[in-house]
């Protein structure tokens, strides 16, 4: 993400604009929350975040929103009903604060390993879909994203940063499913058949909402899996 964390509140509060905007949508409950406590402090929170995770997390500050967090809801009112959610927090709040990651004993034990040690970046808390995204700390302090379909019982790697899945969802708005596209999946299947359906619609309607974003990489994307 070329933008600076401080410009990626004003992005996306355009983007909740739009939303608003829009006849095809209803936006619900949509709030920015202004930074609080240590996270006022980048250098202060970020060796809080080192300490407290045992990771050396050397210029993690220039990840950081500039928001304690980002959330917003919505749904279509026009044609096919897809709806979206997206709730992100301070990656000091993930490290360090009650940002916990669900527990699913069904999944194999690595998964199940993984799922518990993951820093939740991500929710949807009103839809309670139970569905998180997380931030996974590899042995040699390297971040990879993960995504827990709690529906599907389903623990994905998606092929983005942190920085890239905060663009991802202001072009998606956080339609649900959407990290599937970045995941390696076969989305021809059963259990997957009702999200591809929903981001066909959502990529055959936000061209005309939002041109000011690209979807051909995601149209792309959705081809590759189906």
């Amino acid at each position: 993400m070329s933008d600076t964390p401080s410009s990626y509140e004003v992005r996306v509060a355009a983007s909740m604009q739009a939303l608003s905007d829009s006849a095809f949508f209803r936006l619900g409950d949509h709030s920015i929350s202004p930074l609080s406590g240590v996270r006022t402090d980048t250098g202060s929170a970020a060796r809080e975040m080192s300490r407290m995770s045992g990771f050396p997390l050397d210029g993690v500050d220039r990840l950081f929103l500039g928001a304690d967090e980002i959330h917003a809801i919505w749904r279509s009112v026009e044609g096919p009903l897809i709806v979206g959610e997206f709730c992100l927090v301070h990656l000091h709040k993930s490290f360090t604060g009650d940002e916990f990651p669900p527990d699913d004993p069904t999944l194999p034990a690595s998964d199940y390993s993984k799922l518990g040690a993951l820093k939740v970046i991500d929710s949807e808390p009103h839809s309670g879909s139970g569905s998180v995204t997380g931030m996974y700390m590899t042995e040699s302090a390297q971040h990879e994203i993960w995504f827990y379909d709690a529906g599907l019982h389903r623990l994905e790697r998606l092929d983005l940063d942190y920085l890239a899945y905060l663009d991802a969802v202001l072009v998606t708005k956080g339609t649900c499913g959407w990290q599937y596209l970045f995941a390696d999946v076969d989305l021809n299947t059963t259990e997957l058949h009702t999200t591809a359906a929903d981001l066909n619609v959502m990529l055959e309607k936000f061209p005309e909402q939002f041109p000011e974003y690209d979807y051909e990489p995601l149209r792309q994307r959705l081809e590759a899996r189906l």
